[in-house]
């Protein structure tokens, strides 16, 4: 009996108790506290994935009126339109969500939007005028009407990214842009040539308005554009029209869509051939007809209004008074704006051209200019933030900004620099 009262300190039963913590419990009630501290504190400041979904979908679906500048049947700058494709009845769509992360890309994804009707801020545009700097007739007949043969800019309207509509387009325009196809830059799933929306300026987001017929281009050039005609959009800089690729599906955020490129599709009938046959045209001199992958209209409202012209209110005052001293204070100092350049080109590139309102502080009290303070740095935040990421300013406009104030004096990487050009 001795001996069995002796090993009864080994039985399990007298060993542990229902409250008995065993392992790493308590690094797990810390960690499990840490996590409801983040999300309550992510909760709070609105920064929850959720929320920002929440705040996309409603920004991008939120209702838009579509309008015109004279009450006519025809097409103008400044008109708030859809770009409808007529085959598939697709709607041309952006979102601002698919975003090209790599650093110097300024653009996200376009697609076709096949079930979206109504006009929201995601699938409405407005036209923008395209003035050539060497070349002023680019800039059209005068008028507001758009006619065929004529380049333009179609620009996001400024609901999809929080801003007011004027008649630019916002302070920094969304526009659709394509650029060739190369090893880093094609569509996602088909591989052809890449279509989009960017915030640069340049040649990339030209378009030229022409007609499905291709023996009737040369006689329709300078004739007005119709509201609902059909047309074709071919960018300028590649000469290949806009295309939705119907066989080719594109996930997002806002369901099943279709993918857009820019390629050519003509039609493997003879139709077209056989009816210029008849008209006495020589069969080796005739162009192909496109399909109607390509084919496009303008679907404008019946409401008569004028966008606001882009006002220059006191946020944009105060960024080129803040400038300008910046600008004077950096040429007083030796070297010019040449050390504020290389840092901006520096800590951008490795932030996707992107930097914080400390960071610019910091930045510039680097180079010499302790008389900046927060409130200069916030009228920069102002003129010059990344849409949807307050507080985040854009590098390679401010960069702009700050050369273009200079006067092009003191500034050695102009040539050099691979940071891209903004302008306002």
């Amino acid at each position: 009996m001795g001996d069995f009262n002796s090993y009864a300190h080994l039985h399990d039963s007298a060993k542990y108790q229902a409250g008995t913590l065993v392992s790493n419990w308590m690094e797990e009630r810390e960690l499990r506290r840490t996590q409801l501290k983040q999300l309550l504190h992510n909760k709070m400041g609105g920064t929850l994935r959720l929320d920002s979904f929440n705040s996309q979908m409603s920004k991008a679906l939120q209702e838009v009126e579509l309008t015109k500048v004279m009450d006519d049947d025809y097409v103008h700058f400044g008109d708030v339109i859809q770009l409808v494709q007529l085959e598939t009845s697709a709607v041309l769509a952006v979102d601002t969500s698919d975003e090209d992360i790599r650093p110097g890309e300024l653009n996200c994804a376009a697609t076709a939007a096949p079930q979206i009707t109504s006009p929201c801020a995601r699938n409405s545009f407005v036209i923008l005028r395209y003035a050539s700097p060497s070349d002023p007739q680019d800039a059209g007949t005068g008028d507001d009407i758009i006619h065929y043969g004529q380049k333009l800019r179609l620009a996001v309207h400024p609901a999809a990214l929080g801003g007011a509509a004027d008649a630019q387009g916002g302070p920094r325009p969304l526009c659709l842009f394509s650029k060739p196809v190369t090893t880093t830059h094609c569509a996602k799933y088909t591989r052809n040539q890449l279509v989009g929306f960017t915030y640069r300026n340049t040649f990339e987001t030209v378009w030229e308005v022409v007609t499905p017929v291709p023996s009737q281009r040369a006689l329709s050039v300078g004739l007005e554009v119709l509201m609902g005609a059909p047309i074709m959009l071919v960018h300028c800089a590649t000469q290949k029209p806009l295309l939705v690729e119907i066989n080719q599906k594109y996930p997002n955020n806002f369901g099943i869509e279709l993918e857009l490129s820019a390629r050519p599709s003509t039609n493997k009938g003879m139709k077209n051939v056989c009816e210029a046959t008849n008209k006495g045209l020589l069969r080796g001199t005739l162009a192909k007809g496109e399909s109607t992958d390509v084919f496009w209209t303008f679907i404008g409202g019946t409401t008569v209004a004028l966008l606001p012209n882009p006002s220059m209110a006191e946020t944009s005052a105060d960024s080129c008074a803040a400038m300008d001293s910046i600008v004077a204070e950096l040429q007083s100092h030796s070297g010019g704006i040449y050390p504020l350049e290389r840092k901006l080109v520096t800590l951008s590139s490795s932030n996707s051209f992107q930097l914080a309102a400390d960071e610019l502080l910091l930045l510039l009290r680097q180079c010499g200019l302790l008389s900046v303070n927060e409130r200069t740095v916030a009228a920069l935040t102002a003129q010059f933030q990344v849409p949807s990421k307050p507080g985040i300013l854009d590098g390679a406009a401010l960069l702009a900004a700050l050369r273009f104030s200079a006067g092009g004096t003191g500034s050695m990487l102009k040539s050099t620099s691979r940071l891209p050009v903004v302008y306002q």
